[in-house]
């Protein structure tokens, strides 16, 4: 049987953290887009660069953020294939940064989509959450 839960998610939470694999992908994406690129010596490409240090525009600071998570995603988070960021409505307007991770998750067998919701919180902080979970 395929887990889809990290080990120590199956470590700690025993069963009960099988049940939702869905928030245990959430959780993850939560701890690896707030980890800085680069603080990971084993993994120099893990986690995302500063995005309050990028010095382009705001049109292609937005699409290399979002290419960012992107390519981060396709390469940590095996139990997502097809993943796909976009940024969300009204991320430009304002200050905060918000994008819809779309991917396709195996639950029960069974190849099923799922969106995240992603929002840069606190300075260096990425809130992750399930839509419809």
């Amino acid at each position: 049987m395929l887990e889809h839960n990290s080990l120590f998610e199956r470590l700690e939470y025993g069963a009960q953290a099988r049940a939702c694999p869905v928030a245990s992908v959430a959780a993850h994406l939560g701890k690896m887009l707030s980890t800085r690129e680069g603080s990971v010596q084993a993994l120099p490409d893990y986690g995302l660069p500063d995005l309050n240090d990028m010095r382009l525009s705001l049109h292609e600071s937005l699409t290399q953020s979002r290419l960012h998570i992107e390519r981060v995603i396709q390469v940590y988070e095996p139990r997502l294939a097809s993943v796909r960021v976009r940024l969300l409505p009204g991320a430009r307007e304002s200050l905060a940064l918000a994008f819809a991770i779309e991917a396709e998750l195996v639950i029960d067998g069974v190849l099923q989509p799922v969106v995240f919701h992603a929002r840069l919180a606190d300075p260096g902080r990425v809130e992750v959450c399930a839509d419809g979970f």
